[in-house]
C-alpha cells in the first residue's frame, strides 16, 4: 500500500510539472526575468527526479531520511511559489502551478492528517505572499492546499491501518491452516498407528512390531513439530501384517509416496494410486472396490497426493464407523475441468448432525483429513447419509 501511494504521488508530480510547463512556459519570454523562470523549471525537474527515486526507496526502511526528504520537499515547493514573484510579470498563474501541491501530498503520506495540514498551511501562506493580496483566487488555492493535505493524510493513514489489519487476518488464517494441516498429519499418522496397535494387539501382534511402530511414529511426530513444512507421518496395514513408515521420502528435491511423483507443476495419474486401495474383506477391514475410467486421470502431483490421502481417510472411516459387514466402493469420474471421486459404503449410515458432533468431540477424520485437504485444493466435499442406508462422500477437485 505504501509503495502504491508513493508511486501515485510520483505520477502526479510529473503530470503537474508538464502542466506547469505547458501553461506558463509559453509566455515565459514575456517575463521580466525569464532566465530565473527557466532556472526554477530546472530545479523543479531535478527535484522531481530525486523524490521519484528516493522517497519510495527509503519508505519503511529509513524513516528519518524520508522525513528529511519530505521536509525539504515542502520547503522547496514553498520557495518555488514565493520565487514566482521576482520572475514577473504576474500572469495570473503561479509559476510551478499545481506542482507545488506535491509537497503537501508527500507530507500527508509521511505525517498523516497533521503532516498534510501543516504543509498545506505553509503553502497557503506562500501563496498569499506571492499574490500580495487576499482575494477569491488566493483563498481558493489556500483551501485546495489545506483540504488536499488533510484528506490525503487521513485516507493514507486509514489505508495503512486497513492493510495492517488485513495482514493480521491473513496471518491468523495462515496459522489456522497450518494447525489444521498438522492436525491432519497427526490424525493420519500417530492416531491411526495407535488405533492399529489397539486393534491388532489382541490378535497377537508381536511386541517388537509394536515397539518399532511406536518409536517410528514418535520420531515422525517430533520431526513434524520441529519442521512443520516437511511432515513425515503415515501408517497403515498391509494384507500380511503391519506396514509402517510408508511415508514421504525426499530425493533430489522431489518427494515420492506410493509411486506418486510430487513436485511443482508435475502431472500424475490419479488412477494408479486409487487402484491400489482395492482389497478383499478381511477381519476388521472392509472390502474396497475401485472403479476408474479407461484412460489416465491426470492432476497435479500434489493434488493426487492429497486426493489419495482424503480417500484413504474416508475408507478408514468406513472401517471404523460403518459396521463390521460394510463394504466400500470408490468411483473416479473425469469431468474435464474437474475430477469427482465418490466413496460409498453400505454401512449403518449417520444421523443428521453426527459429523458436527464428531468434530466437537475431537474426532477429526472427515472434518480435517478429508474436508481440509480438498478445501486447500479449491474443491468441495459433499456427504450424503441416512441411518441404515450407508454413506456417500463426493470429492470435487478442480483442475
Amino acid at each position: 500500500m505504501r509503495g502504491a501511494l508513493w508511486r501515485s504521488l510520483t505520477v502526479y508530480r510529473w503530470a503537474s510539472l508538464a502542466y506547469a510547463v505547458a501553461l506558463v512556459g509559453q509566455t515565459l519570454g514575456q517575463a521580466d526575468r525569464p532566465a530565473l523562470g527557466l532556472t526554477l523549471f530546472g530545479v523543479m525537474t531535478v527535484w522531481s527526479v530525486v523524490m521519484s527515486v528516493l522517497a519510495p526507496a527509503v519508505d519503511g526502511h529509513r524513516p528519518r531520511l524520508l522525513a528529511g526528504l519530505v521536509a525539504a520537499d515542502v520547503a522547496l515547493c514553498t520557495a518555488m511559489v514565493v520565487l514566482t514573484l521576482p520572475v514577473g510579470p504576474r500572469s495570473g498563474h503561479v509559476l510551478p502551478g499545481l506542482w507545488s501541491a506535491s509537497g503537501v501530498l508527500g507530507a500527508a503520506l509521511r505525517g498523516g492528517t497533521a503532516g498534510g495540514l501543516l504543509a498545506g498551511l505553509l503553502l497557503s501562506i506562500a501563496t498569499f505572499v506571492e499574490r500580495g493580496v487576499v482575494n477569491d483566487s488566493s483563498i481558493g488555492t489556500a483551501v485546495l492546499f489545506l483540504l488536499s493535505g488533510t484528506i490525503v493524510g487521513h485516507l493514507s493513514r486509514t489505508a495503512l491501518v486497513a492493510e495492517a489489519a488485513l495482514a493480521d487476518v491473513l496471518a491468523a488464517r495462515a496459522g489456522d491452516a497450518e494447525r489444521e494441516r498438522l492436525a491432519r498429519r497427526v490424525h493420519d499418522g500417530v492416531l491411526q498407528a495407535l488405533a492399529l496397535i489397539s486393534r491388532e494387539a489382541p490378535r497377537g501382534l508381536p511386541a517388537a512390531a509394536v515397539a518399532a511402530l511406536a518409536a517410528e511414529q514418535e520420531a515422525a511426530l517430533r520431526e513434524l513439530l520441529r519442521t512443520p513444512t516437511a511432515p513425515r507421518i503415515t501408517a497403515g496395514m498391509a494384507s500380511g501384517g503391519v506396514r509402517a513408515g510408508t511415508g514421504v521420502r525426499a530425493r533430489d528435491g522431489v518427494r515420492a509416496r506410493d509411486g506418486v511423483r510430487v513436485g511443482d507443476g508435475v502431472s500424475a495419474d490419479l488412477v494408479g494410486p486409487l487402484l491400489r486401495l482395492a482389497r478383499p474383506a478381511v477381519p476388521g477391514r472392509p472390502a474396497v472396490a475401485v472403479g476408474t475410467p479407461g484412460a489416465p486421470v491426470l492432476l497435479r502431483a500434489e493434488q493426487v497426493r492429497e486426493v489419495v490421502a482424503a480417500v484413504e481417510a474416508t475408507v478408514d472411516n468406513v472401517a471404523h464407523h460403518a459396521g463390521p459387514e460394510a463394504s466400500a466402493w470408490v468411483l473416479v469420474e473425469d469431468d474435464g475441468d474437474r475430477v469427482i471421486v465418490t466413496v460409498r459404503d453400505d454401512g449403518v449410515g449417520m444421523v443428521a448432525g453426527r459429523m458436527e458432533q464428531a468434530a466437537a468431540e475431537g474426532r477429526l477424520g472427515l472434518a480435517v483429513s478429508v474436508r481440509g485437504r480438498i478445501r486447500e485444493l479449491g474443491g468441495t466435499v459433499t456427504v450424503t447419509s441416512r441411518p441404515g442406508a450407508g454413506t456417500e462422500v463426493e470429492l470435487h477437485v478442480p483442475r
